[in-house]
């Protein structure tokens, strides 16, 4: 592991421990209550990443660590796992795609806001151009 790396996972800690310090004592007005907030939260998220991977490089070894990128790479770049990726995210648009039907007929019967339900429609349109566009796309790349 580099050494850049460890002092870049130590300086985030220290970052979101003192956004996390200001966000909950210095920041205590009423006017200041959102930035607050999201200083509490920002400072927590990027404390706990932080001190996760700087612990994480301090405990890896360094063959360890390229054996697993070595793995990761394999994994990822495996054809039968970029056939299941491609599978599961055909499932998840056509499931997708019968929940926005639903909305839209149920926003309908309900007379709901048209703005609402054309909003909700064009959905459709943007996915019916990106089909054409992107099947355009892959066919000539293949």
């Amino acid at each position: 592991m580099k050494k850049n790396k460890i002092w870049l996972y130590l300086f985030m800690a220290i970052i979101g421990a003192l956004s996390f310090y200001i966000g909950g004592f210095v920041l205590v007005e009423e006017k200041l209550k959102a930035l607050s907030g999201l200083c509490i939260g920002l400072g927590a998220a990027v404390f706990c990443l932080g001190i996760g991977n700087f612990i994480s490089a301090l405990i890896i070894l360094k063959t360890e660590n390229e054996e697993f990128t070595r793995k990761k790479n394999i994994e990822v770049n495996d054809e039968r796992n970029t056939r299941i990726r491609e599978k599961v995210g055909a499932k998840i648009n056509q499931v997708v795609i019968y929940a926005l039907s639903v909305i839209v007929l149920a926003m309908g019967f309900m007379q709901i806001n048209i703005i609402a339900i054309i909003m909700v429609a064009s959905v459709f349109l943007v996915e019916l151009v990106l089909a054409i566009v992107l099947s355009n796309y892959y066919s000539k790349r293949m």
